[in-house]
């Protein structure tokens, strides 16, 4: 007994070395790396979409009342000429004239015709260009929006991604295939090796009573 106490009052105690952790494998991070591209691949289409779609009806509705405040002022500057011609063209005041005193000559018929200088201007009817998608998207984009558009449209993608029953389900798979990448294939970060622990100091073996 005496040799057993000596033997552990000799030997220090020490840890378990602590392992470090290596690097993910080139599996795992390809799989990461396919997993978050597949989840930014339907959550950006379901929420940039819809935005798009807005913003192409306001542009649309834009040029809309372009046209109109256009025909408006056609309609203004051609009742200034109107204004003009009844306080300085004689011909028009004396039409004016005969009008207001019902003065007629024999055999004449006065028909409410004023010359083809002041006759009022046909409004111009805007007809909107046909839009390429259900986005609206104006023609001032980049050629290469454009072309994405029309790639898309093609395939029939727009209108999947703008379907409002499918829109919260694209959301779910893509917030599932996040939360796969992390919880199955999150990358590791390698960690330095740790210096080793002191030993503990020796602590004097105590006499079990009953075994001397």
């Amino acid at each position: 007994m005496n040799r057993l106490n000596e033997r552990m009052d000799a030997k220090p105690f020490e840890p378990m070395p602590v392992q470090p952790i290596g690097p993910s494998p080139m599996g795992h991070r390809i799989m990461f790396s396919l997993l978050a591209l597949l989840a930014f691949a339907l959550f950006a289409p379901t929420v940039v979409l819809p935005m798009i779609r807005e913003y192409g009806a306001v542009r649309a509705e834009e040029a809309v009342l372009v046209h109109r405040c256009a025909a408006l002022q056609d309609e203004i500057d051609h009742r200034a000429r109107l204004v003009e011609a009844f306080a300085a063209d004689p011909a028009v005041n004396e039409k004016l004239a005969m009008i207001d005193l019902q003065y007629r000559k024999p055999g004449e018929e006065i028909l409410p015709v004023l010359p083809r200088v002041y006759e009022p201007a046909a409004a111009p009817k805007y007809v909107p260009p046909a839009a390429r998608s259900e986005l609206l998207t104006p023609d001032d984009w980049p050629d290469w929006a454009i072309r994405a558009e029309l790639w898309a449209q093609q395939r029939h993608l727009i209108e999947l991604f703008l379907d409002d029953d499918l829109r919260p389900i694209f959301l779910l798979m893509s917030a599932g295939l996040l939360i796969a990448a992390f919880a199955l294939f999150a990358p590791r970060v390698p960690s330095a090796p740790r210096p080793r622990d002191e030993p503990m100091p020796r602590r004097p073996a105590q006499p079990v009573p009953g075994l001397l």
